[in-house]
């Protein structure tokens, strides 16, 4: 989102310094009040659509920044069968999880569902190898797979809970040696 912040106001400086040019120019007083009108249009025209674009998914072969990620987590997998598949994933070093569209395919689709469903029974996580290429043009299939259970956490001594405590059984043995 903070990039879409960065582009916008880009696209708006560039859009008042080609609308001052022109009001500073020497064309005559209908250009100049035309071109200022065209100017605002064109930065409102730009916000909407900014806006519009991020409640779309990206399709999978247009993502630039992270087409290296060797793998990704996969969140929730939907799909309009022979149309498209749509994947909410969590690119690492990446705060918000990313909706990406990809092309339709049956045998994916498939293994989507049974890696999710795997995913959800044993409670661990669904993995992805880099799922920005575009698999019409490679001749591989995309790595789809549930990552490895991760270990039970280390095990202390074991203590003894010191809120149990009976005074009876404690005065039998007081000052008894014991007998070796």
């Amino acid at each position: 989102m903070d990039i879409l912040n960065i582009i916008y106001g880009t696209i708006t400086l560039l859009i008042i310094f080609l609308i001052l040019v022109t009001i500073w120019s020497r064309r005559p007083y209908i250009w100049r009040v035309s071109v200022f009108f065209v100017g605002l249009v064109l930065v409102l025209t730009v916000y909407v659509a900014l806006l519009e674009l991020m409640s779309r998914p990206k399709p999978n072969n247009l993502e630039i920044a992270h087409k290296q990620t060797k793998e990704v987590t996969l969140l929730h997998v939907s799909w309009i069968e022979e149309e498209a598949i749509y994947i909410l994933i969590q690119i690492p070093d990446v705060n918000e999880p990313r909706l990406y569209k990809l092309p339709w395919s049956k045998n994916e689709a498939q293994n989507y569902e049974n890696a999710m469903a795997e995913g959800e029974e044993q409670d661990i996580e669904v993995k992805i190898g880099n799922p920005f290429f575009e698999s019409d043009e490679e001749d591989r299939e995309r790595l789809v797979y549930t990552s490895p259970v991760r270990p039970m956490p280390q095990k202390g001594r074991e203590q003894v809970d010191t809120t149990v405590f009976d005074p009876e059984e404690e005065l039998e043995t007081y000052g008894v040696e014991e007998k070796n």
